[in-house]
């Protein structure tokens, strides 16, 4: 036996996620940055005479799991929203920087839309790259219009022959908006549809003071996800922000319903025991 009264944590490792009535693997966190877990309960006091405390009635545990994940994790995602990815054709916004030549240009992708109407907006860039001056779709390049061959990904703007001029010098930048259609992973986040439950497990390391190491584990049998969530971006790395509370009658594997959450520490070399 080993005293687990003095134990230090030395690192968090990874946070897995299972169904709770099926007991199927849902996801799991294994660049975590951060974990915590916090504890509160109520306390009423029950008074005397002028006030006297007497004795305090406590109640209405709570456990709250939070932390930030250094990776943006699609299965926390689909548990924090309620909803599920589909793999699946859908369309996406896409920007093409383009060089005109010979009044033409050539979009990267087919872009897709009502025939006709299959570009979302052409810019001309002005000498400082700010958008400028810009042109709308038509049949026939004319002057303020460029015409599009969604089968050829051909762009063509107008040109005076009579006058011999171009609406778009040769070698002017262009930026160019419109929709193509890809197969993707899509996560669509519905109005009506709200966060879910599932059981965890927290694992760690932990170190006592004669520097014997130690496995720990948390086991949440049910955690009820915060729908608030947040992933930060920006100049740093993008972090997953996460947080859920433990609920009472859950019916994982642990002993009892009313279980909060179990605190298992033993030896890394532990054997297993019939």
């Amino acid at each position: 036996m080993f005293n687990v009264n003095d134990v230090t944590i030395t690192s968090l490792e990874t946070i897995t996620a299972f169904d709770i009535t099926t007991g199927n693997f849902k996801f799991v966190l294994d660049e975590l940055q951060s974990a915590t877990i916090a504890q509160s309960q109520d306390k009423t006091d029950i008074t005397g005479k002028q006030g006297r405390k007497l004795s305090s009635l406590k109640r209405n545990k709570a456990v709250t799991i939070s932390g930030n994940n250094g990776l943006v994790s699609g299965g926390l995602m689909e548990l924090q929203t309620g909803c599920a990815f589909e793999n699946k054709v859908t369309t996406v916004m896409w920007t093409d920087y383009l060089v005109v030549n010979d009044n033409q240009t050539t979009t990267s992708y087919k872009a897709v839309g009502t025939a006709g109407n299959e570009i979302e907006s052409v810019y001309v860039k002005n000498a400082d790259s700010t958008l400028g001056k810009k042109l709308t779709q038509g049949a026939t390049a004319a002057e303020g219009v460029f015409a599009y061959d969604p089968a050829t990904k051909v762009l063509t703007f107008f040109e005076d022959d009579t006058a011999g001029t171009k609406e778009i010098e040769d070698g002017t930048e262009i930026v160019v908006y419109y929709f193509r259609q890809i197969q993707a992973d899509v996560l669509t986040n519905m109005s009506d549809t709200y966060s879910g439950k599932c059981a965890l497990y927290i694992d760690c390391f932990g170190e006592d003071k004669c520097a014997n190491v130690f496995r720990i584990q948390f086991y949440i049998p049910k955690a009820d996800f915060n729908g608030d969530f947040s992933i930060e971006m920006g100049d740093n790395q993008a972090v997953h922000a996460f947080e859920a509370e433990s609920l009472s009658g859950a019916c994982g594997k642990v002993g009892s319903a009313t279980a909060l959450w179990t605190y298992t520490i033993f030896g890394v070399n532990a054997e297993d025991v019939e």
